[in-house]
């Protein structure tokens, strides 16, 4: 901070002597007729031969002093205030820069901003540790996506093989009851395995802006198209709809649109009761899903987080929201979480102004 404490005070020093070269005239007036006046009259008094006239020249001199002290802190007082409100605002500039860039700077974009160019020798140490730390997290952040999706498309063949062989094994007749148990435990958890992959793969896939295939989509259409193939998943539950009789446009890449409306229904199935409810509304461009249970309200701050499960009773890998966030967060929308009147309630805006 040496070289940024220097010229700040170089620039407070070149200030005060401006402002004491332009108060010159005041400490000419000052000195005239506080300390000259009185050695003129002595002066003439005694070159005449006159008595030297009554004077107090103590008094004089010290209202001299006291002023020209009250006008040199003035003075340095003016300099100390300008310096702080103009200098130290331009000196200030490429920090504010720099905190801007930064502000905008996200892992998902890849991109690293360039730094305004100063002659601040801290701020350049600055601007090149940010940049340095920030090539750091891209290239971890982009290694980490890679084997998350490298390791996603590796586990697919094996997965299917090994559940294509215990299809078999089922089919033959010659097993036991017990045997039979065995066999049907491993194909629900190859099953399980088979959907976290399937949903990671599509996590790492959002991440990394695979999606990039837009139309114009309306919501409640889509609802409607999807509701009889979901028929199955909601048996035993009744279901409320209220798409509304305008339609809902937006532009979404129709997969991750689809797997948003499917991510929310299956968790309101999930996490419903025997005989519960699930209303489904598309009105003033929100989609709204709310369903019954027997949880009480779920903690907002760790509801979206991947592997986030509130009770281990309800089957499910933990994903389902992550990827309603991820989704949402991909197209510029906000999803919100309430628990009002025993309802669990998600509702997606599909407006970007707004926030939840």
């Amino acid at each position: 901070m040496k070289s940024l404490l220097h010229k700040s005070l170089t620039q407070f020093i070149v200030c005060a002597a401006v402002l004491l070269l332009l108060a010159t005239p005041l400490f000419y007036y000052l000195t005239k007729y506080f300390y000259a006046e009185d050695l003129i009259d002595i002066i003439e008094a005694v070159e005449a031969g006159n008595p030297l006239p009554a004077m107090d020249l103590e008094r004089d001199l010290l209202v001299g002093v006291v002023l020209q002290f009250v006008l040199i802190t003035g003075v340095l007082s003016i300099a100390l205030v300008l310096m702080m409100r103009l200098i130290s605002k331009r000196l200030w500039i490429p920090f504010d820069d720099t905190l801007r860039r930064i502000e905008r700077f996200s892992l998902e974009g890849g991109s690293i901003p360039r730094f305004m160019p100063n002659d601040t020798q801290e701020f350049t140490r600055l601007n090149a540790a940010l940049t340095q730390l920030m090539k750091k997290n891209l290239e971890s952040y982009r290694l980490q996506k890679e084997f998350t999706e490298n390791a996603s498309h590796e586990l697919q063949t094996p997965l299917a093989v090994f559940q294509s062989k215990l299809d078999l094994l089922l089919q033959q007749s010659d097993m036991t009851e017990e045997q039979a148990e065995i066999v049907q435990s491993l194909y629900e958890v190859t099953r399980r395995l088979s959907r976290l992959n399937k949903n990671l793969l599509l996590l790492a896939r959002i991440e990394n802006d695979q999606y990039k295939q837009m139309e114009e989509m309306d919501v409640a259409r889509t609802l409607k198209e999807m509701l009889p193939l979901l028929e199955k998943l909601t048996e035993g539950i009744t279901v409320h709809t209220d798409l509304g009789a305008l339609p809902v446009q937006v532009e979404a890449n129709r997969t991750l649109l689809e797997s948003l409306i499917n991510n929310l229904i299956i968790n309101a199935v999930r996490h419903n009761v025997k005989d519960g409810e699930i209303f489904i509304s598309v009105t003033d461009r929100r989609l709204t899903i709310a369903n019954t249970s027997a949880e009480v309200g779920l903690d907002e701050q760790l509801l979206f987080s991947r592997f986030y499960r509130p009770s281990e009773k309800v089957q499910g890998n933990g994903l389902g929201l992550a990827i309603a966030k991820a989704i949402c967060e991909y197209h510029g929308w906000h999803i919100h979480y309430i628990y009002k009147e025993g309802l669990h309630r998600f509702t997606v805006s599909f407006d970007k102004k707004e926030v939840g």
